[in-house]
């Protein structure tokens, strides 16, 4: 089973950020329109699991990388 791990942020409104949505070092939005970046999820392709909400996306994707090493 391949266990590719995507990590998504989410807008406040629960709409996903899109990758080019720019963003300066602390963190605001750079992109007109995007009203900034709240939560992110990290998704892995086996379908079974999601990670919980993180306020990071370094967290998040860490908690990627802990699944790939425990399922194989």
């Amino acid at each position: 089973m391949v266990h590719k791990i995507t990590v998504n942020a989410y807008h406040p409104d629960s709409t996903v950020c899109p990758p080019e949505h720019k963003y300066t070092t602390s963190n605001r939005p750079l992109a007109e329109g995007c009203p900034g970046r709240t939560v992110f999820f990290a998704i892995c392709a086996c379908g079974s699991w999601s990670s919980a909400a993180s306020a990071t996306k370094g967290y998040a994707a860490e908690m990627g990388r802990r699944h790939r090493a425990a399922t194989g």
